[in-house]
């Protein structure tokens, strides 16, 4: 652990030359005796101001006063950028990394206000409030967020659940001394209020009921963003404030993560399970695409057959095509989702599929003899198929549907296909990045680039890997992230540029990270830039 920041300051350093001066001046032999050691001339009547630094410099290990002063400053700005950096990590960083600096630093805990608000430290920064009411309405000059916008938007309530309470109450201090609970980030023209903080990323419950009490308004923002929150206290909490939750889009949120819990609870409160949902809220895109029904966002997903059922229920038409065109069943029968299909024919959905749709079902069955029926029946079938429809052959390689990839490949679909709405990876990226090993290999052994880039990161199939491990992405059942980076290793994927790393943003897993040390993937110190 490194020990605290040089103390003094500069301004102390300045105080402490004076004292000493006026000490000797006044013939205080101790003081007098620690300047003649490094001036001996002076005498208590001749000592300056100069000659006193000149001595606190020496006692400091430094040959001057300007070299004292230079190396104060340095250190006091290195100080500063790593705070910046702690509290960035407090409010955006889901790795530990904030954890793992204050650890190395505990001196960054009481460096100042911002320090003792994003800690939940409530006795420090009621100290400092009672010095200077104004830090409670400040506004941070580079984010333009206030001392309130931090609070809530503080991540140590999950990082140490110990510190949830005193996150809690030092917004209520602050809200107590004039901070407005509906503040905008930088002026009426921003987005980010406390509350929008405050659900953000992991949702602090606490707060949020601190902030409704205090009048803080909700809207469809805050209530998509809450819906993401696995425990759901926060989304209970704002659903009585909803001011027109048949128009909300936070259906969004439970349909991109499956979450059936807070699709319900939304759908309960009066959500429109018809109305239609941006793409890029469901993450279906980069780029602005037209509004997805949320049936068929659902089956697009791959959601699941409870939440299907759930939208259903509560009055989904069945039949509202997608953007694409194709229906909620259609889209369910090609991309081989046959409990979703017949939980749509028996709500009443139409069960009629295009030659391409039965085609594309028997593939994902991986049933041969029915897709070679299929393309003797209809010759000409082959040649009608879209790039889209090829889409199916990264599809199945996401779910580890080894014989399904096998008999597509087979017919001719082509290997270099690309997922254009998933980061334009191909088939063994998206194999690589959910463990499907088996499927990895067949990708490989019919010449699959391992080298590879998709359209998005710029990473290969080996990166897909690494990452898949830790944030276990992909739909195959029975993932083995080892076996599958052992397969893209054997392969000669390349090592360069792959380091290991705490501070990794999307870290591999730990099983996946001991086989790269073994393979002599070098470790990289976590927190480098912090200060020994």
């Amino acid at each position: 652990m490194s020990s605290d920041p040089p103390q003094p300051d500069l301004d102390q350093l300045r105080r402490q030359a004076k004292k000493l001066r006026d000490a000797a001046r006044s013939g205080d032999p101790a003081a007098l005796g620690r300047i003649t050691a490094h001036v001996p001339a002076a005498t208590a009547g001749t000592v300056t101001l100069a000659a006193a630094q000149l001595t606190i410099a020496r006692e400091h290990g430094y040959p001057g006063w300007p070299r004292l002063v230079a190396d104060v400053r340095a250190r006091a700005a290195e100080r500063g950028q790593l705070v910046d950096e702690f509290l960035t990590a407090s409010v955006r960083d889901w790795t530990g990394r904030a954890a793992r600096m204050l650890a190395r630093d505990p001196w960054i805990a009481g460096y100042d206000f911002r320090t003792a608000v994003v800690l939940g430290d409530a006795a420090l920064a009621g100290q400092l409030l009672a010095r200077d009411p104004g830090l409670a309405t400040a506004a941070d000059p580079r984010s333009g967020w206030t001392a309130l916008h931090l609070a809530c938007a503080s991540r140590w309530h999950r990082l140490d659940p110990a510190r949830a309470a005193g996150l809690t109450e030092v917004a209520r201090l602050l809200l107590a001394a004039g901070a407005d609970p509906g503040a905008r980030q930088g002026g009426a023209g921003g987005q980010w209020t406390p509350l929008l903080c405050a659900v953000a990323g992991e949702a602090n419950a606490g707060i949020t009921a601190l902030l409704l009490e205090h009048g803080a308004r909700t809207d469809d923002h805050v209530l998509y963003l809450a819906a993401f929150d696995a425990s759901h206290e926060s989304l209970r909490l704002l659903l009585p404030y909803a001011p027109d939750i048949a128009t909300t889009t936070a259906l969004s949120a439970p349909i991109s993560t499956g979450d059936v819990t807070a699709a319900r609870l939304l759908l309960d409160a009066g959500a429109d399970p018809n109305r239609l949902l941006e793409a890029e809220l469901l993450g279906e895109s980069h780029e602005q695409e037209p509004p997805v029904p949320p049936l068929s966002a659902a089956v697009a997903l791959e959601a699941g057959p409870e939440l299907t059922g759930l939208l259903l229920e509560y009055g989904a038409a069945p039949d509202v095509p997608g953007p694409d065109g194709r229906t909620p069943y259609q889209q369910a029968a090609r991309s081989g989702q046959d409990q979703v299909a017949e939980l749509l024919a028996r709500h009443g959905a139409d069960t009629a599929l295009s030659a391409a749709d039965e085609l594309l079902a028997a593939c994902r069955r991986a049933d041969r003899a029915a897709a070679t029926a299929l393309l003797a029946a209809d010759p000409g079938l082959a040649g009608r198929l879209s790039a889209g429809d090829y889409e199916a052959l990264p599809g199945a390689a996401d779910h580890g549907d080894t014989e399904a990839v096998r008999l597509m490949l087979d017919l001719g679909f082509p290997l270099g296909i690309r997922l254009v709405q998933d980061d334009g990876a191909t088939a063994l990226h998206l194999a690589a990045g959910a463990g499907s090993a088996a499927t990895v290999r067949l990708l490989l052994e019919r010449g699959a680039g391992v080298e590879a880039r998709d359209t998005t990161w710029d990473s290969t199939p080996l990166e897909w890997a690494i990452a898949g491990s830790g944030l276990r992405r992909g739909h195959d059942p029975h993932p083995d992230w080892p076996a599958t980076v052992s397969a893209l290793l054997d392969a000669g994927a390349s090592t360069a540029g792959i380091t290991l790393s705490a501070d990794d943003p999307k870290p591999p897993s730990p099983e996946v990270a001991a086989l790269l040390r073994a393979r002599g993937i070098p470790e990289q110190e976590a927190d480098s830039t912090a200060g020994d």
